[in-house]
């Protein structure tokens, strides 16, 4: 784990380091520019190239309105790689960045934290789950950055735009309360990937099962590893268990492989139920066409038509126009497109509010700051934690949904909502933050 103290002093040692935007370029005096840092390669290509376009459509409403304070807005997106750090600094020193978004990874992001804090511009996390990030009490969580039990991380640059596990999880908990507690005790079994999203998931869902006062039982629990092929002796012994539910927190292909090696095995006809955190995506749901069985619940941090607001209409509008001939990008808005979209348009908004790209200026406007026009709704991001006041999404699996594409789609859509006090009291005792 690096030291965060450690690493600022060693950098502050080296060759000068060149923050763009100190001289506040979208004051009038050139380019406003984006950097954005996603998996575009390997088992999260479709969600990091979803992340890509939406902020691509994004870049060209602003530019087809004017621009930021009369400049025209670039962006440039780059794969983690290797080194996502070396990424991240490039797109600041050698590209000029004034904000970045990204990122598509947890772990990523944890461990460039102290690259984030010391490059000093605004970073807007858009498509990451891990409550730590944005956790700012580390007196009662510790220093994440400072003790190998750490789990607050919050950064002084960092905000993010999308729902976090904690607030995923709080939902289907709150679901299962709503619609399958109150007959006894439930029979609940896990699958997820075998690594730190994954384990969070599982800890979170049961804390918040707790803290509703939801009977349950363990009847299994599976973590394949991550990228798995064969799921199948997993979900084997969680058939063996005969659970009433399952829930699971598997994205990008591994929903794709869950899903597939689930049907196959019959899970899907002998629990009542199966959730997943953030399996709820266009691509996926194209990606596993009719096998993907209808009736099931699955989450996101957004789904494009389930909030009836203009602000999604438009978007859902502006991307299927952009991407309509487009081979390689599915025409409709992948689970990160709400996230994606407001986290330019919040830059655009607090850019204009200050006159320019100062970073200390613009992310002491976004602190606090209320965007509107969210396509989820109206989000303000929280001025201590920098985590935005996002919904999330739970919808039934069904083919009598209105997509694109030959699949199922998301019916009988419900948003939940969840507050920093809320969570605090529904936590209370497990030793988990809530990153709200």
């Amino acid at each position: 784990m690096v030291n965060r103290r450690t690493f600022l002093t060693a950098a502050g040692t080296g060759a000068a380091v060149t923050l763009a935007g100190c001289s506040g370029g979208g004051g009038g005096g050139g380019t406003v520019r984006i950097g954005g840092v996603y998996l575009l390669s390997g088992l999260a290509e479709a969600l990091g190239a979803g992340s890509a376009a939406a902020a691509e459509v994004a870049v060209d409403a602003i530019n087809e309105e004017g621009g930021i304070n009369g400049n025209d807005v670039e962006i440039e997106i780059r794969d983690h790689g290797d080194n996502p750090q070396q990424q991240m600094r490039s797109l600041v020193q050698e590209f000029g960045a004034d904000a970045l978004i990204g990122l598509t990874s947890s772990g990523v992001t944890l461990n460039s934290g102290p690259t984030i804090e010391q490059l000093g511009v605004p970073f807007t996390l858009t498509d990451i789950g891990t409550p730590y990030i944005t956790e700012p009490d580390t007196d009662t969580y510790g220093d994440y950055y400072e003790s190998d039990d750490g789990l607050a991380a919050g950064l002084p640059n960092l905000f993010r735009t999308n729902s976090n596990t904690s607030h995923m999880t709080y939902g289907i908990a709150s679901f299962i309360q709503e619609n399958h507690a109150g007959d006894g005790t439930l029979s609940i079994a896990n699958m997820g990937p075998d690594y730190a999203y994954g384990q969070q998931c599982w800890d979170y869902v049961q804390a918040y099962l707790d803290g509703l006062g939801v009977d349950y039982e363990v009847a299994a629990s599976e973590f394949p590893e991550l990228g798995a092929t064969n799921m199948t002796p997993q979900i084997n012994s969680v058939l063996d268990s005969d659970p009433d539910l399952l829930f699971t927190s598997f994205w990008a292909g591994d929903t794709v492989t869950f899903v597939n090696q689930a049907s196959e095995q019959g899970l899907f006809e002998e629990v009542d139920d199966v959730f997943d955190t953030i399996g709820a995506d266009a691509t996926n749901f194209e990606a596993l066409g009719d096998t993907m069985p209808e009736g099931v619940h699955f989450s996101g941090w957004y789904w494009p038509g389930a909030y009836g607001t203009e602000a999604d209409q438009r978007f859902i509008e502006l991307y299927q126009e952009t991407y309509q001939d487009d081979s390689e990008v599915l025409a409709y808005p992948t689970f990160t497109g709400g996230s994606t979209w407001a986290a330019i348009q919040i830059y655009k908004d607090a850019m204009e509010a200050v006159g320019g790209t100062n970073p200390d200026d613009v992310v002491s406007q976004m602190e606090g700051y209320t965007y509107e026009d969210d396509p989820r709704g109206s989000v303000t991001l929280d001025a201590d934690t920098h985590q935005a006041t996002a919904s999330c999404v739970i919808g039934e699996s069904s083919f009598d949904a209105d997509v694109p594409y030959d699949g199922v789609g998301q019916a009988n859509t419900q948003t939940y909502t969840l507050d920093r006090d809320t969570a605090l009291d529904l936590l209370d005792g497990s030793g988990l933050p809530p990153g709200l």
